[in-house]
């Protein structure tokens, strides 16, 4: 085994060991019974290791390694030192208000084990049963967190009480926790004790920690918090820097928030021209604002029911799963279902459990029908599920790549592929009418005002207002639709930037390939090199792609050929 693997094998034991709130994303039943450490010395030790984590693969970096190996030591330096940047933030701030809270944790993703065996039983009432554990952690790192004035906002903190204040009043047997699906093995008597016990946990464990967590946010927290006057994080101490290390672990580039906030502008214009071109074949309407105001007030243009959108969702990926063969030469076993759920984000993906027992989940949230428009939810599902992510993590999952790559979300990738593959359902031909393609564009100029938005937050002051006020004026979104989306940015500062820094490279990268392969160049094989060496950093991804257009183009030939 060489060095490189080694720390690699190392960071990624370590990895599953600490980030629970990932293994609880990814439903990994071997993790089943653990909590994430969020006390201060835990925080603080585990800040220490990932940093010294970086620092060992970039001495290893000068060696002399495989092309799989430098990658691999890129994607482990770049993730390491990106989570200790982020892990106070998101411990305090995107835990607490963004739009993944503990809240949605509690309601979507605990209780979503594929439970298999009596163990994995055991498992998950000992997680219920150690959640007084991780929640008195939490707390007093969340009392750290005032003391240095890093806290969410006021009315970020008020709607996660709002939502533990719900939960604590549901019955016991009609809560959250209580649905997850018994093991698969057990018998059926053993089935009825398990669920009884479940509900003991629940009752004696979980509730008491929830409503202690609840208190102390509403009683410490929310006195400390932030106003919607002062919602980025330049207005913390230390903000401004700190801002800075967000945006470059949410890009994996050394972009300044001017720079960011001036290309999402620059997208901005240059969508119009779009709008411009397909706003008569779909609505009658060539002026760009008259176009996305019509979308955003147009009734007859929003669904009235859950089955209607799911059921439009499963046709739009069954043409999707239909047609990639035809720009992939690989493809994942692993099928996606689309689901309706009634919390979290309006979509979201998880990709299968890593023993297969869960398939790709692509989430649609349909609590109120009516936040889905017609024309957006192609669009979404071709991001979220096929050719989107469920693509890229599924396919990561099969291949014979280091989990470092294969399972480790870089989110300038992951993002930039999920925003790629709405731009590829364009050439694949997978939108159903000159509508949906504006549906396309709606949700560019969203990921476009999101560089202005949130750097506009973060880094040069703006308000809650301010933002709100921006993504009315430049997108489709309706004013309450825009509300959450900053809400989103206040929450988690720098993740939004990831979509459209990620997809304007790969993008570059596959112009500069067919500039220089010309009649060479294969868009099946190109997206095989792009999904088949895992997620990485930009950069390393620009020296992937590099050197694959190298070996195509094969020798140079002497200058007197």
């Amino acid at each position: 085994m060489s060095g490189a693997v080694a720390l690699a094998d190392e960071y990624w034991q370590y990895h599953r060991s600490t980030a629970h709130m990932w293994n609880i994303d990814r439903g990994d039943v071997d993790q089943v019974e653990h909590w994430e450490d969020f006390s201060p010395t835990g925080v603080a030790a585990r800040v220490e290791r990932l940093n010294g984590f970086a620092q060992r693969a970039e001495g290893m970096t000068a060696g002399d390694l495989s092309d799989r190996e430098r990658t691999m030591l890129g994607a482990l330096s770049f993730s390491a030192s990106a989570t200790a940047a982020t892990l106070p933030f998101a411990r305090d701030l995107a835990l607490v208000a963004g739009p993944f809270n503990f809240a949605t944790f509690l309601s979507v993703f605990v209780p979503d084990y594929a439970l298999v065996t009596r163990r994995h039983g055991d498992g998950y009432i000992a997680k219920l049963r150690s959640l007084p554990s991780f929640v008195d952690g939490w707390i007093a790192g969340l009392r750290e967190g005032v003391a240095s004035g890093r806290v969410a906002t006021a009315r970020g903190v008020a709607a996660v009480v709002a939502s533990f204040d719900a939960l604590l009043e549901t019955d016991l047997a009609d809560d959250p926790l209580a649905s997850q699906s018994p093991p698969t093995e057990a018998s059926e008597a053993e089935r009825d004790a398990w669920r009884a016990d479940v509900l003991d946990a629940i009752r004696d464990a979980a509730r008491p920690a929830v409503a202690r967590l609840r208190a102390t946010l509403h009683d410490e927290v929310l006195p400390a918090a932030r106003s919607d006057e002062q919602a980025g994080i330049c207005h913390l101490p230390g903000g401004v820097d700190a801002y800075r290390k967000l945006l470059w672990a949410s890009t994996s580039t050394d972009l300044t928030p001017d720079a960011v906030h001036e290309l999402g502008r620059e997208q901005l214009a240059l969508l119009d021209d779009e709008y411009r071109a397909i706003g008569p074949a779909a609505i009658g309407i060539d002026d760009p604002a008259q176009v996305r105001d019509l979308l955003r007030t147009d009734a007859a243009l929003r669904y009235d029911t859950a089955d209607e959108i799911i059921a439009d969702a499963v046709a739009a990926l069954a043409r999707a799963e239909a047609e990639a063969p035809r720009w992939f030469t690989r493809l994942p076993s692993a099928r996606c279902a689309a689901v309706a759920v009634d919390a979290g984000a309006l979509a979201y993906y998880t990709g299968p459990s890593p023993d297969g027992g869960r398939s790709g989940t692509f989430f649609v949230k349909t609590a109120d029908p009516s936040a889905w428009t017609r024309y957006q939810l192609e669009v979404t599902t071709f991001h979220e599920a096929i050719p989107g992510h469920h693509l890229q993590v599924a396919l990561a999952l099969e291949l014979d790549l280091h989990p470092i790559v294969g399972q480790h979300e870089v989110m300038s990738y992951s993002e930039g592929w999920g925003l790629y593959a709405e731009r590829l359902a364009d050439e694949m031909s997978l939108y159903s009418s000159p509508l949906q393609r504006l549906g396309m564009l709606t949700l560019d100029s969203l990921r476009a005002a999101r560089l202005v938005a949130d750097t506009g937050l973060h880094a040069l002051g703006w308000t809650r207002d301010d933002a709100i006020t921006f993504l009315v004026d430049h997108t489709a979104q309706r004013r309450d639709n825009a509300q959450q989306e900053v809400d989103r940015y206040i929450g988690d500062p720098g993740q939004a930037t990831s979509y459209m820094v990620g997809r304007l490279e790969m993008q570059r990268l596959r112009r500069e390939a067919e500039d220089r392969l010309g009649i060479l160049f294969s868009v099946r094989d190109f997206h095989d090199v792009v999904l088949g060496n895992g997620m990485t950093p930009l950069g390393e991804l620009a020296r992937t792609i590099h050197a694959w257009i190298d070996r195509q183009q094969g020798p140079a030939l002497p200058d007197d050929h």
